[in-house]
């Protein structure tokens, strides 16, 4: 941490300009190396002010590019170091001039994600801030924007912050207890402390539960296609992308593998699993294409199950209602255009009371109630307003972790166990609320998070 690091922090290709940012003790030594201006001359810059001049090699003299130079002065920049940006143009041969230039004056060439590592390391940011860097710069929708920068700005490190000072008060009252049990003093009642452990556990459970949603933010919604053969998978598949991409055929059983494709529903990503037709009795092939359909079923968010009521009922039907029966689904009537063979009493019995969408994947008659069923359950309709979720599997696994210690904790106190039983668990979720947001940490998990990150970021 006491070496100075730089990078390119801008794209890699030409464009119109480009930035190498540089950090560390010696930032600013080196930029007095390398730029000259008129209006500088050989005076200190004035932090967060945007200089004009030239970079020159200090061993010929020569002007490299014209640039603008920013002085960041520590703590008050991105990593709480001092901080040098040089804005170039964007030439790939000038870029690379400079940073060769730069790694000259003694500097090394920044690890993916170490400018960032930098901020945590040095209290700029906390981890769940770190890590929403990474989910700014990769949002994808305005959904999985708005969860990053409430992230970024604190959010979910503010909840959490409140959360662990709960069960610090609560871990207070259960250690005094525990020394001065003899002395006769009167602590908080063990009522009391189930109550807040268990107001802790609430709102943990809370987070847990919107990861899936955090997810969908993040990823996208999987979605896969399943019904009997020939009954439209295909052409809904073609018709959610606006392209052929599914081969259609009146034949049954024309699909026999899984097909996988990303398409967009207003502000979600989605992406759509067309699979092999679910049907008793099937040949070798299409036995094994089954088999993936079920394996798709088991990662996707959302079954879209498609059925053609121009054919009766049948037991294929209901086997496909039982592969869905504990999956979130929606069920889509299909072929609309043709004579429909279902009475709908007949649908409805069948369906349960299940409301399904009528379309047509030939004329898209219908096609706009679908997308905005799927967009509603990408989501997660009433909740859609809640922005603070959680978004990586890290936090969902340690906010689990932390909610099954706390379950503990309350029975233990409700068992009438001793204070000190009950404080290793408040102690082990407070360790996995701190985990979080970097309270506690190992260097290999930092490792593995940073080295996510893009070079200069």
């Amino acid at each position: 941490m006491k070496d100075t690091i730089t990078a390119i922090a801008t794209p890699p290709g030409e464009g119109g300009i480009a930035i190498i940012r540089i950090s560390g003790k010696e930032a600013l030594a080196i930029a007095r190396k390398l730029f000259y201006s008129a209006t500088w001359l050989q005076q200190l810059p004035v932090a967060q002010k945007v200089m004009f001049g030239e970079i020159r090699d200090p061993e010929t003299e020569q002007c490299v590019d014209q640039v603008l130079l920013t002085f960041f002065k520590g703590p008050k920049s991105y990593t709480a170091e001092d901080v040098i940006e040089i804005s170039s143009h964007g030439g790939t041969w000038i870029v690379s001039r400079i940073l060769k230039l730069v790694l000259q004056q003694g500097t090394r060439l920044a690890e993916p994600g170490e400018f960032t590592r930098r901020a945590f390391i040095n209290g700029r940011l906390d981890l769940t801030q770190a890590e929403a860097v990474a989910d700014v710069i990769d949002s994808a929708s305005d959904k999985a924007l708005s969860s990053a920068i409430s992230q970024l700005k604190g959010g979910l490190s503010r909840r959490l912050n409140i959360l662990y000072e709960n069960l610090l008060n609560v871990q207070a009252q259960l250690e005094a207890s525990i020394d001065f049990t003899e002395d006769g003093l009167t602590f908080q009642s063990r009522e009391d402390t189930q109550k807040q452990i268990q107001k802790v556990e609430t709102n943990l459970t809370n987070l847990v539960h919107s990861f899936r949603q955090g997810r969908i933010y993040r990823e996208g919604m999987r979605v896969t296609l399943v019904g009997k053969p020939n009954v439209g998978k295909s052409s809904l598949l073609n018709a959610l992308l606006q392209e052929d991409r599914a081969i259609v055929t009146p034949h049954a059983g024309t699909t026999r593998d899984t097909l996988e494709e990303r398409t967009r529903i207003k502000d979600i990503h989605i992406i759509i699993t067309d699979s092999a037709g679910l049907r008793s009795n099937p040949d070798i092939i299409e036995e094994e294409g089954i088999e993936r359909t079920r394996t798709a079923l088991e990662s996707s968010d959302l079954a879209i199950v498609v059925f053609d009521p121009s054919k009766p009922l049948d037991d294929n039907d209901k086997l496909l209602m039982n592969e869905v029966d504990d999956k979130p689904r929606l069920i889509v009537i299909n072929k609309s255009d043709l004579q429909a063979s279902w009475p709908p009493s007949e649908i409805k019995n069948f369906l349960a009371g299940e409301l399904p969408i009528s379309l047509s994947a030939k004329t898209l008659e219908g096609f706009e109630a679908l997308k905005e069923a799927l967009h509603q359950k990408a989501i997660g309709g009433e909740r859609s307003s809640e922005s603070l979720v959680i978004t990586r599997e890290r936090h969902r696994d340690h906010l689990e972790q932390a909610v099954k210690a706390l379950r503990k904790a309350s029975e233990s106190v409700t068992k009438g166990l001793s204070e000190e039983l009950i404080a290793v668990d408040v102690i082990l979720a407070m360790e996995h609320i701190g985990a979080v947001t970097g309270k506690t940490f190992e260097e290999d998990l930092l490792d593995k998070i940073f080295g996510q990150f893009c070079i200069g970021k």
